[in-house]
């Protein structure tokens, strides 16, 4: 029995992508904006891919003001985007810290699913993205810097639009 070998060739290699990270105050006042700065940044992509991520980046900034430092006075929230592997885009959120939560999928049952009016956002996440997950700013044993908390969406590398340079810069 012979094996089938199948090989795809593209007209160039694939080349990661990284996009200037955006600061935001944080305040919940602020989604509004970077939402609209996920469009404005991803720009020529699929929509449907635009709408997953705009989900995505408002329940993670939305979950980084509510739960640690990014909320409180002076707080900010970073938010960065990338092409790390062909078919791959990830959005990363990154937190002020001083918090001793972690961010995990609630668990909600009978009732409580349906009047509960928080603790979806990482459910929608995870529905989304092919994956997600969390580490520290900066890694230290007693000091807590702040999360960034990542979501990996898959996408189409054939929809990436033509011509995007390696390194995005945002206005």
């Amino acid at each position: 029995m012979g094996v089938l070998v199948l090989s795809v060739v593209s007209s160039g290699a694939f080349s990661p992508v990284r996009w200037e990270p955006r600061i935001y105050e944080g305040s919940l006042k602020q989604a509004a904006v970077v939402r609209s700065h996920v469009r404005k940044d991803l720009g020529g992509f699929a929509p449907g891919l635009v709408d997953d991520v705009e989900l995505c980046v408002s329940e993670l900034f939305a979950n980084a003001v509510e739960y640690t430092a990014s909320g409180g006075e002076g707080g900010e929230v970073v938010r960065r985007l990338s092409l790390p592997e062909a078919g791959l885009l990830r959005v990363e959120v990154a937190d002020g810290g001083f918090t001793d939560t972690r961010p995990v999928v609630a668990e909600l049952a009978g009732d409580d699913w349906f009047t509960s009016e928080r603790h979806r956002g990482l459910l929608m996440v995870s529905a989304i993205a092919k994956s997600w997950g969390f580490y520290p700013v900066y890694a230290h044993p007693t000091l807590n810097l702040g999360l960034v908390v990542w979501a990996d969406l898959p996408l189409d590398p054939a929809q990436v639009p033509t011509g995007l340079p390696r390194f995005v810069h945002t206005t």
